[in-house]
């Protein structure tokens, strides 16, 4: 049984406050604009522990969130000297050019136990620091594409065939240099880190073997977001300044799908979200349109698949790297053919109604969606259909794409009309958003209301918790714009990121 589990099994209640439990402050000095928990916990000595990335400038950061005790919770989230919060891997990209934008958990690593995600030697330059000091020092792994590096790839050995089980186990044990494609078996082990930004390329991280295990291209501009499906850990889409959005099947390495062209964005696409179900996902971007896709789109009722349906099961079948010795067994020559990509252009729902400046995030909430511009507010929303024929369709060359919405609730934050600032409401269950701003501020909203009371049916929701990002880095009155605010699946852990390279974090009390 693998050591890494979903958290997210069983419904947890909704925290009433949160209690901040520790503050880091990363030493690149790079505004922090992502910040991600992996869906899967990790066993320690002391129980289970949660794992969340941020990503700022050419660095990435690992972090463990251990599960404090009660004695603990009471001693300011401090165990014998133990913080709750623990900085893992630090990787930087040798590009000094590259920005990372964004972050995401998914797919699995090479089979290990959870020892190997301890640390690297600590005799290096630490990536962060607690406040005070810092309980563990971090190596900072340097990754990258360098000529140098291109060559050493290049020349590295490859797998002959395709092998049995057995024989590729005792490969993964044996060696670390070794390249071992994902579709095997073996690749049980933690999830991939995946990060993306100005160069527009997806930069794999397998962080059992702190090394950059592959790179995706194809976009032709910065990648603004990554998202992984919520019921096939190998699907990732990524949206981009390209005006595209992307279907990756991580497991295979190869691009799906495109989402783009006729009724397709016609600006930067900012933010994606999935629905639950994994069939199809949201998008939002500069040109003030939100968009829903589907993914699986075909007929049920007809037994007939869409394109893009049976290019992502296609996709399953490929084999990367099916190599082959020549005549004299010195050489291996690559016998794959390529994977046709196939091209989306027509969203089955499309509207402008929902605000009235460019919109920089967006989520799914069930079949509802929570959206958010520039106006300080994000609000809840229902798209509506104009017939039951029209959610059917899949294309759209003769009929209208359905536009319409009905209005269900706002969520009003003051000071929040910054460029990429993104909430976050955690799944499955959707009862908690949070939002920061450029205060330093971060204000958390039960989306339901209170059950004890009639703000439920209040259409200007109130938030229930409001929580400061001030006071522990050179001096009281310093604030910095929250980027990002992410929580793990229970809800128990709350993270928010800043422009000052800081990292916070909330404990549900």
């Amino acid at each position: 049984m693998s050591k890494y589990s979903s958290e997210a099994k069983s419904k947890a209640t909704i925290p009433q406050k949160y209690r901040l439990s520790c503050a880091v402050k990363e030493s690149h000095d790079h505004p922090i604009y992502c910040a991600a928990f992996s869906r899967h916990v990790h066993l320690v000595d002391d129980g289970k522990a949660a794992c969340f990335a941020t990503c700022g400038g050419p660095y990435a950061t690992v972090y463990e969130v251990t599960s404090a005790s009660n004695d603990s919770k009471s001693n300011g989230g401090n165990n014998d000297g133990q913080q709750p919060l623990t900085a893992r891997q630090v990787y930087r990209d040798v590009d000094d050019g590259e920005t990372f934008y964004t972050c995401a958990f998914g797919g699995r690593g090479v089979g290990s136990s959870m020892g190997q995600f301890d640390p690297v030697a600590a005799d290096g330059d630490d990536g962060s620091s607690n406040q005070g000091n810092s309980s563990r020092e971090t190596n900072i792994i340097c990754f990258g594409d360098d000529k140098q590096q291109q060559k050493k790839q290049h020349h590295s050995k490859r797998p002959a065939k395709r092998q049995k089980q057995s024989d590729v186990q005792t490969r993964t044990n044996s060696s670390h240099s070794q390249l071992i494609l994902p579709y095997y078996d073996t690749q049980n082990g933690p999830p991939l880190l995946c990060l993306a930004g100005t160069r527009g390329v997806i930069k794999v991280i397998d962080t059992y073997r702190r090394c950059l295990f592959m790179t995706l291209s194809g976009h032709g501009n910065d990648i603004t977001d990554l998202k992984f499906s919520p019921t096939n850990e190998w699907l990732l889409l990524s949206s981009s300044k390209d005006d595209s959005i992307r279907l990756w099947n991580l497991q295979r390495g190869v691009n799906v799908a495109v989402f783009t062209g006729h009724n397709g964005h016609r600006g930067q696409v900012l933010s994606v979200s999935w629905h639950l179900s994994g069939t199809k996902f949201a998008s939002c971007g500069m040109d003030n349109m939100i968009k829903l896709w589907k993914v699986f789109d075909g007929d049920k009722e007809k037994g007939k698949g869409g394109h893009v349906e049976a290019a992502l099961k296609k996709s399953f079948s490929v084999i990367p790297d099916d190599w082959d010795q020549n005549e004299n067994g010195r050489e291996q020559v690559c016998q794959t053919k390529k994977f046709g990509t196939v091209f989306q252009q027509f969203p089955y729902f499309s509207t402008n109604k929902a605000h009235n400046n460019y919109v920089d995030c967006v989520q799914f909430v069930g079949d509802l969606i929570l959206s958010k511009s520039v106006s300080n507010k994000v609000i809840l929303w229902k798209p509506l259909f104009n017939n039951e024929e029209d959610n059917k369709m899949t294309t759209y060359t003769t009929h209208r794409v359905p536009s319409s919405i009905l209005f269900l609730r706002e969520f009003k934050l003051e000071h929040c009309d910054s460029w990429y600032v993104r909430f976050d409401s955690p799944s499955p269950y959707h009862q908690l958003l949070a939002l920061g701003n450029q205060k330093g501020e971060v204000k958390v909203w039960k989306i339901g209301g209170n059950e004890n009371d009639d703000s439920g049916c209040h259409p200007c929701q109130k938030y229930f918790c409001n929580l400061t990002t001030s006071g522990w880095f050179g001096g009281g009155t310093i604030t910095s714009t929250v980027r990002m605010v992410a929580f793990n699946p229970h809800g128990s852990h709350l993270v928010a990121v800043r422009d000052d390279s800081t990292v916070w974090m909330w404990d549900a009390a």
